[in-house]
């Protein structure tokens, strides 16, 4: 029975061991990555690993088009990154690299969708990362008027620092680029719901690099609803509406990633081509979460 036992055990340490060398060993193939297309001009212009398609990797859409601001001012998320082996990696599954180069001059942009767990990684950013951040927590309205300093500076809330911008206007992200917010290097990381218009805070050679948190648009819509119960942004009269009543009212919101993306208002009409352009700017420039 002891002989029995030893030999499951010696079995058992084998197998795992045989698994740990596979592991450590073995290297994915190009097509176990899913990754955006890269041309080749732009290969050997920029450098970066030439991507592939993975069989489940969404596919290029033919006559699709990119705001000019995002194409020239958004990297592909791909450019100038490397592939870390499995054996390097910490889930030991393999990752994503970028390079010295382009983190030195590139910046994170984190582009807040409502509802969708931004506020939440904003927390893990300041407090748990220590980053300083862009946002729109550093406006203090104290009486001295930090929306019309001159120069950007950090401000200490609630144990976290931010700058001294506002990003989540138009006007904002106009003061902040006259303080040229993005080629500071003040900025470990920016924070913005408006995609297009901070997309103007990055150049060419200090280009923004996107990721974003995504959340099925139902629930997120359902969360904006309980949210304007919460704080009594609906009339009286409509403040005891269903979740159906909600959805058929006109204060649900229609298609706001697909608008946002492809900068068109709630009385303009979507057409397959603007949710085909939508794809296409997620799929070359977004790290999605």
């Amino acid at each position: 029975r002891r002989s029995l036992f030893l030999g499951i055990c010696f079995v058992l340490l084998g197998l795992g061991l045989f698994l740990t060398l596979e592991n450590v060993t073995s290297v994915k193939r190009a097509s176990d990555w899913v990754e955006p297309h890269r041309d080749k001009d732009l290969l050997h212009r920029g450098g970066g690993i030439d991507w592939t398609f993975g069989s489940d990797a969404p596919k290029p859409f033919a006559g699709a088009t990119i705001d000019q601001s995002v194409e020239y001012h958004i990297a592909d998320w791909a450019h100038g990154t490397s592939r870390v082996p499995p054996a390097a990696s910490i889930d030991g599954f393999g990752s994503v690299a970028l390079s010295e180069t382009v983190m030195f001059k590139d910046v994170p942009f984190f582009w807040g969708v409502p509802f969708a767990g931004g506020n939440t990684l904003e927390m893990i950013f300041g407090q748990c990362l220590t980053l300083v951040q862009a946002s729109n927590k550093g406006i203090v309205e104290d009486g001295e008027g930090t929306r019309n300093e001159l120069q950007l500076a950090t401000v200490p809330v609630m144990g976290r620092t931010y700058l001294n911008v506002d990003l989540s206007t138009v006007e904002g992200i106009q003061r902040a680029s006259a303080l040229a917010l993005g080629t500071s290097g003040m900025a470990d990381i920016v924070y913005s719901p408006l995609l297009h218009e901070a997309s103007e805070l990055f150049s060419t050679m200090n280009q923004g690099r996107l990721f974003v948190l995504v959340r099925h648009p139902l629930e997120r819509e359902f969360a904006r609803f309980r949210w304007l119960l919460r704080n009594e942004k609906l009339p009286q009269n409509k403040r005891k509406m269903s979740y159906l009543e909600f959805a058929s009212s006109p204060y649900v919101v229609d298609n706001w990633m697909t608008r946002s993306l492809v900068r068109k208002e709630q009385d303009e009409f979507l057409t397959a081509k603007d949710m085909h352009n939508a794809k296409e700017l997620l799929r070359r420039k977004a790290l999605v979460g």
